[in-house]
């Protein structure tokens, strides 16, 4: 418990943490042979790449609620709804992660090439600008500048072109949910 505490409060003092959630198989001890889902919380320092493993037995927003109770920063995490309630805390700013936002897309290219196609490349250029960060070894103040320059613009395109084609598609369509 005592190196649980200290690696726990160790990523929690980052002020960037990515989180999720993964399903787990849990040996039932009342049921030899038998198991059930559990879930293992996964909350990763970005910077010093540090992660701390919090097992749950569901999915429901206590878990993470109560090991970020203090917390404060940047936490990156997919769309699931659990994490919105984060979004209401003026301490913490949320936001989601790329690679699931491109899955959708990826998702949408039988029902919407051309629409699903245009968002995948611009994902790409995005992808692109980390991989050049990587490879040149940046620094933290100068990838916040290359992606300030660079980043912002095609995000922002990006983010207008979705508002207009999204009243072109129905929100049940694979395309209108990846808009």
């Amino acid at each position: 418990m005592p190196l649980y505490e200290a690696l726990k409060m160790a990523v929690l003092k980052s002020n960037y943490l990515h989180v999720d959630e993964t399903p787990i198989k849990v040996l039932d001890k009342d049921k030899k042979g038998a198991t059930h889902r559990g879930y293992y919380w996964v909350y990763q320092d970005s910077i010093k790449k540090m992660v701390f493993f919090d097992y749950q037995e569901g999915r429901g927003r206590e878990g993470p609620t109560g090991i970020l109770e203090n917390f404060s920063g940047y936490l990156q995490t997919d769309g699931y709804a659990v994490y919105e309630s984060f979004d209401k805390r003026k301490e913490i700013t949320l936001f989601h992660c790329m690679a699931h936002a491109r899955r959708m897309f990826h998702d949408a290219l039988e029902n919407d090439a051309v629409r699903a196609t245009y968002a995948l490349e611009q994902i790409q250029e995005l992808y692109a600008i980390e991989r050049i960060c990587k490879q040149e070894d940046l620094n933290f103040d100068q990838i916040a500048l290359v992606r300030q320059q660079i980043a912002v613009p095609i995000l922002d395109s990006l983010g207008n072109w979705m508002q207009d084609k999204s009243i072109h598609t129905t929100p049940k369509r694979a395309s209108g949910k990846a808009l």
